[in-house]
């Protein structure tokens, strides 16, 4: 418990209003600062998520294929688990490339709709 106007934990001066329980202190951060931040944390591959799970569906899909050759070659009762969960990161990895590609074709879709309304804005503008 802080006594005199100093925290306990750090040894700064507390305001002297008492908090109410569950409020947090600290103040909401700039949320343009954070998305810049990330975008130098990520190289600018925030804006282009399907190139971040690209790599990770391609991986996910090699330990599939891997893990279920193994388990499914393999006879006994104790891989029924292990066939299962190779099955299911196979999946995961197709999943993963699929949603990539979604989002690449959006992505390319979206860019060429702007290129068509480019040209017309611009005649627009000179009448």
């Amino acid at each position: 418990r802080a006594r005199s106007g100093w925290c306990c934990c750090r040894g700064a001066l507390c305001s002297s209003k008492p908090r109410k329980a569950g409020l947090p202190l600290a103040t909401a951060t700039d949320s343009t600062a954070t998305l810049n931040k990330l975008a130098l944390a990520t190289g600018g591959t925030e804006k282009s998520w399907y190139r971040c799970i690209f790599p990770f569906g391609i991986v996910s899909v090699v330990i599939g294929v891997a893990a279920t050759c193994i388990t499914f070659t393999i006879n006994g009762p104790q891989m029924d688990i292990a066939k299962m969960v190779s099955v299911a990161t196979l999946i995961f990895g197709v999943g993963l490339l699929v949603a990539a590609y979604v989002c690449w074709r959006a992505k390319r879709e979206r860019q060429r709709k702007r290129q068509r309304q480019e040209p017309v804005s611009l005649e627009q503008g000179a009448l």
